[in-house]
Order: C-alpha cells, then structure tokens, then sequence
C-alpha cells in the first residue's frame, strides 16, 4: 500500500472512532427526506477527510454524499465519499454503519476503503492487487447448493412494487434474503463472504464504489455501475460471486 494510502486508512480510523465518541456525546441530527438523515458526524467526518484528500491529493477532485461534487485539477480522478452509510442504524446505536471512500479514475475503480467501526472491520482493495478485511486476504467462493444469502437495499428512489416482486422472486427460487440497511456495507460483506450477493434497485456511487471493487478484487462479479453516468446519477447493483450473479442476473 502506497504511503499516502496508509495515512488516508488512519485517516479513516481515526473518523470512525470520532463518529462514535459523537454518538456517546449526543448529536444534532437534520432530516433530509423519508427515512433520511443527516447527522452532526456525517458532516464533520465528510469535511474532514475532504481536508486531508487535498493535501494528500492536491490535483484529485472530490464527491462527498453531503457537500456535493468538487471538480480539481486533475479531471480524471475523483475520490468519492459517504461519510457514514447506514445513519440510521447509527443514530439507532447499532453496529451496521460505516465510512465509505472510493476513488475513481477515468471511470474505473481503483481504490476502495470501507471501515465499520463498531464491528472492527476495515476493507481495503486496490485494483489489481487484491482485497483485505484487517489485511487478511479475501477470496470469495460459490455457495452451496440451496445455502445462497442475497443481501438486498430499499430504495426509495424505485417504486415499491419493484422491491416486493423482487422479494417474491427470491422467495420462490428458495433464496434467502437480508437487509442490514447499509448498502456499502453489505457489499463488503460479500467479498467476505457473509453474503454471497447484493442487489439494489437504485444506489448513489458514494454507497457502492467502494464496495464494488472489494467484491472484485476478491473474484466477484458486479454489475457495470459507471455506466450511463453512474457516478452522478447512481445505478441499480447486483455482484455476487460469478456462478450465482450469472443465474440471477435476469
């Protein structure tokens, strides 16, 4: 890992434990929409590590899920962050949040960092040279017959009917399903293996970048999100490991 890669991971590390110390404390918290909140941590972190990408990142540009697109010198790489995924759950007290960074590169992936501080678990992977959970190495494998848990995200930017027949699909193949309400979260879960896929109708590049190239990096496959400005805009995500992203995909 390059040296400026270490410093951002501590970087991380250090929001992560910031975010929780606010949490003890007590902390102001904004709605943004339906079930969407904003948070007095979501804010300091995303502009904290905004600072600290500048100065290891001088030329880079920067798209945070609170504070927007900032385009820089360097017009082919952007790192993209969500300061805490799973507010909700945070707020809540419970452990399935994290902090999210991403950095792409003429519309490839090439850096992936997703931390869950209360669970002690940070993914690392760099395209090319692998994925780590607490820098063990991960390898994804094909689940068992009849044993396939596909991690699922509820969008509200997608009408309802599409989640229940979606539910119901997987109910009569005989799949089981989860929803932890951490979208970049449960993506690193499937490079781990704790899932074996994810599938969201609609999810923003800041929740699912990362995550991503975790899943292949550890031999998954994705779902071609940059596509059709996905960036901005977001995509629908399905990744799981090739065998059974190849017998969902329809």
């Amino acid at each position: 890992m390059q040296e400026q890669y270490k410093i951002l991971e501590t970087a991380i590390k250090k929001a992560g434990k910031y975010a929780q110390e606010i949490r003890r404390s007590g902390i102001s918290v904004t709605i943004k929409g339906k079930q969407d909140f904003v948070s007095e941590a979501d804010l300091s972190i995303e502009s904290e590590l905004k600072k600290i990408i500048k100065t290891l990142f001088p030329g880079d540009g920067f798209l945070g899920e609170e504070s927007g697109l900032t385009k820089g010198v360097n017009k082919d790489g952007i790192w993209v962050i969500d300061p805490i995924d799973g507010t909700t759950n945070y707020l809540q007290g419970m452990d399935y949040w994290c902090i999210s960074v991403a950095y792409v590169v003429k519309e490839k992936i090439e850096i992936g960092f997703v931390y869950a501080p209360d669970r002690n678990e940070l993914f690392f992977a760099e395209r090319g040279n692998g994925s780590y959970l607490n820098g063990t190495p991960l390898i994804m494998r094909e689940p068992e017959e009849g044993q396939a848990i596909i991690g699922i995200g509820r969008s509200n930017r997608r009408p309802l009917y599409e989640y229940l027949e979606l539910l119901t699909d997987l109910d009569t193949k005989n799949i089981e399903h989860r929803r932890f309400g951490a979208g970049a979260l449960m993506l690193a879960h499937v490079s781990s293996g704790l899932v074996h896929g994810y599938y969201e109708s609609h999810l923003n590049s800041w929740d699912a970048l990362a995550g991503l190239l975790l899943i292949e990096e550890a031999g998954g496959k994705t779902s071609a999100f940059l596509e059709c400005d996905g960036l901005l805009n977001g995509n629908p995500v399905w990744a799981a490991c090739p065998q059974l992203w190849h017998k969902l995909k329809e």
